[in-house]
């Protein structure tokens, strides 16, 4: 068996807490009717302290693939296009030298502008 890493384990039980806090605000039985099984099984498959966990094993699956799980009305951006964007609000709050500055609007000269 592949050991998984420390960064693997911890992601891991992040994401069972995630789950775990949003199972908590559900009904047992109505998971279960969703998913249609017993009430009781939905309590095995998220008893972490079973070895035999479904959400344990899920959870690990889902950090080996360096997968999230997050609300459905969050949303995920690319890294890089929000350092871009940040880097371009930075420099042009650099260039201002009040909260005024950021209010005035620019002055056009040239054919067709007064």
């Amino acid at each position: 068996m592949h050991s998984l890493s420390k960064k693997q384990l911890a992601y891991s039980r992040n994401i069972q807490a995630q789950i775990l806090q949003s199972a908590a605000k559900q009904k047992h039985r109505f998971l279960a009717e969703c998913v249609g099984v017993n009430t009781t099984t939905i309590g095995r498959w998220l008893d972490t302290s079973n070895k035999d966990s479904r959400l344990t094993q899920f959870a690990l699956i889902l950090a080996i693939f360096d997968l999230k799980v997050v609300p459905s009305d969050m949303q995920c951006y690319d890294r890089h296009k929000i350092d871009l964007l940040f880097q371009l609000a930075k420099d042009t709050f650099e260039r201002l030298d009040s909260a005024d500055d950021f209010f005035i609007t620019p002055t056009y000269q040239g054919e067709g502008h007064e």
